[in-house]
C-alpha cells in the first residue's frame, strides 16, 4: 500500500455567474467582455454578480499588497471610491464585501477592481496551493469560452 499525502476532492457546483466570473478572472473570457456582459445586465442582477464577486474575491485570500497592483491592472485611479475602500480595509476582503452597497454609478469600477484584485490572488494561489494540479473546479475550467 502506498502511504503519502491524501488529497481532497473539492466539488462544488459553480453557478453560472460564479462561472462566468472565474472564466473572465481567469482571462478564458476577454476583460472587456466581461465587463460588457456585466454593463448588459439588469440593475438588480448587477448588485447580484457584485455580491459574489465579493464572495469569491473574499475566498481567493487576496493580500494588501495586492491591492495596488489590482487597481493598476483595473486602468483605475486610487482615488475612486471603491479603490479608497478597499485600500482602507483592514484586509481586502472586508472592503470587496461593502462594494455592492455603493450607489449603482460605482458598480463598474467595483467590478473592474474586484475582477482584477480576483484575478491576482487566485493566480498567486494556483502558482502556489495548487501549482502541482488540484482538484478546485474553478481551477480545471474548460479553455472554450462557451457563456
Amino acid at each position: 500500500m502506498r502511504r503519502g499525502k491524501t488529497r481532497t476532492i473539492v466539488r462544488m457546483a459553480l453557478s453560472s455567474t460564479e462561472l462566468q466570473l472565474n472564466r473572465i478572472a481567469q482571462n478564458l473570457v476577454p476583460v472587456k467582455e466581461g465587463i460588457e456582459w456585466f454593463v448588459a445586465l439588469a440593475q438588480e442582477e448587477q448588485r447580484s454578480v457584485l455580491s459574489a464577486l465579493a464572495y469569491i474575491t473574499s475566498q481567493s485570500h487576496p493580500l494588501a499588497s495586492e491591492v495596488e497592483p489590482a487597481i493598476a491592472e483595473a486602468g483605475l485611479k486610487p482615488t475612486f471610491t471603491p479603490c479608497v475602500m478597499v485600500l482602507k480595509a483592514p484586509r481586502p476582503e472586508k472592503g470587496c464585501q461593502r462594494l455592492p452597497g455603493l450607489p449603482p454609478d460605482e458598480w463598474v469600477k467595483s467590478f473592474r477592481l474586484m475582477i482584477a484584485l480576483f484575478a491576482l490572488a487566485d493566480r498567486r494561489r494556483r502558482e502556489t496551493s495548487c501549482r502541482n494540479g488540484c482538484t478546485h473546479d474553478w481551477h480545471n475550467l474548460p479553455k472554450n469560452n462557451s457563456h
